[in-house]
């Protein structure tokens, strides 16, 4: 039995753009802080737990305290919903939506979401994007700081629930930091992406990358190359 295992923005959703406006403004809202590098590649951990952080420690010598986390994620959430509005939803990667019924359905695969959002900005975002949430297992931003530690914790719950030791985990994402968790776990990848974005991850090492999930037979086809 094989796992896998996805992120979320990019990944299975369109929303790194939504995604980077709302903590853009966040971070606007409740720490007033406007300087802020959206090179994500350059902090820590490319997750909302560890950005967050070290843009305080950068721009105010200190860390969000526990209120100030909490304020946070309730304001994130707001500012997703109302960019959904604005652009007319939350809408998934193309094929999604039918590659996730395909593989939940499959005696070979079972699925399980990494990615490094809180989780209820994800649950937001896939909900609003029609992909499923419920009884997946999953770990996200609110469980580890490093993409590798929130993998992880992924894989240790996805035994749990299905019950079942995985023999290949599969990792699929859209980030560069993506790739850089799946070498650290040896965990083969499969890029989804296109344009600059594919050119990035080719350059950081991944084989196989994908513009999206509308050939399915692709998708396979590069499952079967990368965990035979």
């Amino acid at each position: 039995m094989k796992l896998i295992m996805f992120d979320i923005d990019g990944t299975l959703t369109a929303s790194n753009d939504l995604d980077d406006l709302a903590f853009v403004q966040t971070v606007q809202d409740i720490f007033g802080i406007t300087n802020i590098s959206e090179d994500w590649a350059t902090y820590t951990h490319v997750t909302d737990a560890c950005i967050l952080r070290e843009i305080c420690e950068q721009q105010l010598g200190r860390l969000p305290d526990s209120n100030e986390i909490a304020l946070f994620q309730k304001q994130l959430l707001q500012r997703l919903a109302q960019g959904a509005v604005r652009e007319g939803g939350v809408f998934p990667i193309a094929g999604a939506d039918v590659l996730l019924k395909q593989l939940q359905a499959s005696p070979d695969y079972q699925i399980c979401y990494a990615g490094g959002a809180w989780t209820a900005s994800v649950q937001f975002k896939l909900q609003s994007a029609g992909l499923p949430f419920a009884d997946i297992p999953y770990a996200f931003a609110d469980d580890h700081d490093s993409r590798e530690g929130i993998c992880q914790i992924a894989l240790d719950r996805a035994q749990a629930t299905y019950q079942q030791t995985f023999t290949h985990v599969i990792y699929v994402g859209d980030g560069i930091w993506d790739v850089r968790a799946a070498k650290n776990l040896k965990y083969p990848f499969i890029g989804i992406a296109t344009g600059e974005a594919a050119h990035q991850l080719k350059i950081e090492g991944a084989k196989v990358i994908l513009p999206h999930y509308e050939d399915l037979q692709a998708f396979w086809d590069a499952l079967d190359a990368i965990a035979p």
